[in-house]
This record gives structure tokens, C-alpha cells and sequence, in this order.
């Protein structure tokens, strides 16, 4: 199998998203992060859109929850956050560090049910990408466009009985720590 490497040339969209993110300053919490996630983004028919993961039900204190991957700081991390970014989201969907190009990051935010402190970057990678679930880890792999992310974002009363914003991807809620990182970056972006 060829794998794939960071793109060069950045389609147009995510040309335009790149320089959005180049002014943005995020405003991080005090304490030091212990874990960081890969928002990887990528372009199809002119269209930007990020992956995300479910959970698996087996594992961890966010089971079955929709989200970015990454995870927890380990020591072969040397406390680099953006290191544990890649190799979190290289173990739990097969994303190779040399196919991401980083073009920004996004504010630290804390996790309510596992009070996780978690470092957000956004990377570009090329697409279509053979993906590959870790199977103790991850449930499933989705793919969203920024634009029906937008459009159906849900920000009050919902079914899902959740706090909003929601974000419904694959009938399945994006909430939470996830669902703030996704609307950050909306508004970063701006009208798409």
C-alpha cells in the first residue's frame, strides 16, 4: 500500500481556512494540558470537511461519544502535545504524522466528565484517505462538510436531550468538548 504525505498545494478552501487560522490567537487555560486532539481536515469536490471517531462502548470515560482523535499525553510524548495529537490519531484511525499538515490551533478547553485538559490541532490531510479503525478504540470514522455542519448546527431544546450546540453528524450528536471545538472553528472560518 502507497501511503499518502501532507499536501503541497492546499486546495482553495482549506487555502482560505489556513489563512484564517494564521491570525487566530487561542486564548488557552492556565493549567498545562495533558492531552491533545487532531482536528484533521481535508477537501473533496471543493468542499472542506473534517473526520471524526465514535468512541467504542469498551473503552474510556467517554464511551460511544462522538469526537477528534487524540488522547492522553504519554511519555514517549516528552510533553509535546502536537506529538501526542499525531500518534493518538495515527493509533486510532491510521493517520501517518507525514500526511498532516498543521495550520493552527485552537483554544484549550477542559473536559466536565474527565476534567481532561485537551490541546485542539488542525491539520490538513489529503483525501480520499484509507482510514483504518483501532478496533479496541474506535467505533466508527465519520466525515462532515464544514457547510452542513454549519447548517445544522441545533443550539437550543434538542431530542437528543443534550446541552447545545449540537451537531448532528451521521444521526449521531456531536456535543460537548467536541461540539465547542467545531463552533470555535466555525467562527474562525466565518462565512463559508
Amino acid at each position: 500500500m502507497t501511503k499518502a504525505r501532507a499536501p503541497d498545494t492546499i486546495p482553495s478552501m482549506l487555502h482560505t481556512i489556513k489563512d484564517a487560522l494564521k491570525s487566530h490567537r487561542p486564548q488557552d487555560l492556565f493549567q498545562t494540558a495533558n492531552s491533545a486532539v487532531l482536528i484533521p481536515l481535508f477537501e473533496d469536490n471543493g468542499s472542506a470537511g473534517l473526520v471524526l471517531i465514535q468512541r467504542s462502548e469498551n473503552t474510556g470515560l467517554h464511551r460511544g461519544q462522538m469526537g477528534f482523535p487524540g488522547g492522553m499525553v504519554e511519555p514517549e510524548d516528552n510533553g509535546d502535545l502536537l506529538r501526542t495529537a499525531l500518534r493518538e490519531s495515527q493509533e486510532e484511525i491510521m493517520i501517518f504524522p507525514e500526511d498532516v499538515q498543521i495550520i493552527g490551533e485552537l483554544a484549550q478547553r477542559q473536559t466536565i466528565v474527565s476534567e481532561l485538559t485537551v490541546k485542539p490541532f488542525v491539520g490538513i490531510i489529503p483525501y480520499p484517505y484509507n482510514f483504518s479503525a483501532d478496533p479496541v478504540e474506535v467505533q466508527g470514522i465519520y466525515t462532515a462538510t464544514l457547510k452542513t455542519l454549519a447548517k445544522d448546527v441545533i443550539t437550543g431544546d434538542n431530542s437528543y436531550e443534550l446541552p447545545p450546540p449540537i451537531y448532528p453528524v451521521s444521526g449521531k450528536p456531536v456535543w460537548g468538548l467536541t461540539a465547542k471545538m467545531i463552533t470555535e472553528l466555525l467562527e474562525i472560518i466565518g462565512e463559508l
